[in-house]
């Protein structure tokens, strides 16, 4: 049993396609905001997780697999994805089963994927054994129960978050257990029995591939805002947003593959990916904020939209601060909080400019700081 690294490699034209179907599994999940209740909302949250799940799990298999990767496992996971995206609307309702049947699916594609391998993946053992695959067995006895069936989804998703983040594939009985399994899927398939080989993930190629589903979630959100401002008759308070919404994107980007994710990344992954996952929510969430706010520029934003476009923002430049103990920064954190605090009455387009403005202030806060891996 042998402990490699990969050979530093980039993203494949496949890896690329795959990343195409995230584009319309965001889209279909800001459709939920439009309107939303608590369970628009709790759904919103939930089913983005699953998806991200799916997806970090062939991003870490191709990652892992490299040479080995198949285009036939990449391109099954494509259309399980793609099925999760197209149940979004319904995923609560009719189309609850399929939903489910598509992440259970995709799960066990990716995880065999690995197995065929003979690679151990160090740093995220979620790929490799999936510890929420039951809650979402179970709650195919209460499709027609949302309330029960986003909170056995949400069970499932943590349990898989929290595997991922504790689980250490290094324990003997965690590899002898792999092997048992490698050597029965030889079995069936009548294939040799590779060696098992403890495989670190490659910093280059998953910095790349996560940073790659940032400048999708990031050009989601210049094409709402784009699309919002282009719908509405043009004043003064609609070019203010578009201005200060673009800058205030520009500045996610700066702060994101300057402090967060880019291909020299050396954090473990098991707190990478994570971090991703709240960053990339935040993200689809200040989103589809500028695009409401567009619409609306001169009334004040829903009391729930407001909340989330300013809780988004808050928390990822609270996240970047701690990443980099930026101590001093995060009293710019206080300016999206009071807005979402006190700002019931605030016109839309001040709600931006504030927002855009803190979010300047915290790139000029970085800006004599040097980049970080």
């Amino acid at each position: 049993m042998t402990e490699q690294t990969t050979v530093p490699r980039h993203a494949t034209w496949l890896e690329l396609f795959f990343d195409l179907v995230v584009v319309a599994a965001v889209a279909q999940l800001t459709h939920l905001l439009e309107h939303p209740d608590g369970l628009d909302v709790a759904a919103f949250f939930i089913l983005y997780a699953a998806i991200w799940l799916v997806w970090s799990s062939f991003t870490v298999y191709a990652n892992v697999a490299s040479d080995r990767t198949r285009n036939r496992t990449m391109l099954l996971g494509m259309l399980g994805l793609a099925a999760m995206a197209a149940a979004i609307p319904q995923a609560t309702g009719a189309h609850a089963a399929v939903f489910g049947a598509a992440y259970i699916y995709t799960s066990g594609v990716a995880s065999q994927g690995i197995t065929r391998t003979g690679r151990l993946v160090i740093g995220w053992s979620a790929v490799q054994r999936n510890a929420g695959l039951m809650p979402f067995i179970i709650a195919f006895w209460f499709t027609d129960e949302p309330k029960y069936l986003l909170a056995l989804w949400a069970f499932g998703v943590a349990l898989t978050l929290a595997s991922g983040i504790v689980d250490d594939m290094k324990d003997p009985a965690r590899l002898q257990e792999f092997q048992a399994r490698i050597e029965r899927h030889a079995q069936r398939g009548r294939n040799p029995v590779p060696a098992v080989e403890l495989r670190s993930t490659d910093g280059t190629h998953l910095g790349e591939r996560l940073g790659l589903f940032i400048i999708i979630v990031l050009g989601e959100a210049v094409l709402q805002l784009v699309t919002a401002i282009s719908e509405v008759e043009w004043g003064w308070s609609q070019v203010g947003i578009g201005l200060a919404g673009f800058a205030l994107l520009i500045g996610l980007w700066w702060l994101n593959f300057r402090y967060g994710f880019d291909e020299e990344n050396a954090t473990t992954p098991r707190v990478l990916l994570p971090a991703h996952l709240v960053v990339a929510v935040s993200v689809t969430l200040i989103a589809f904020g500028l695009g409401t706010a567009a619409e609306h520029a001169t009334d004040p934003l829903p009391d729930l939209h407001r909340w989330l476009l300013c809780g988004a923002l808050a928390l990822c430049l609270t996240l970047c601060a701690l990443a980099h103990r930026a101590w001093w920064s995060l009293l710019l954190v206080a300016a999206p909080l009071a807005v979402a605090a006190l700002g019931a009455g605030l016109a839309a387009v001040f709600t931006v400019l504030v927002l855009a403005a803190a979010t300047g202030g915290f790139v000029l806060s970085f800006h004599r700081r040097p980049a970080e891996a």
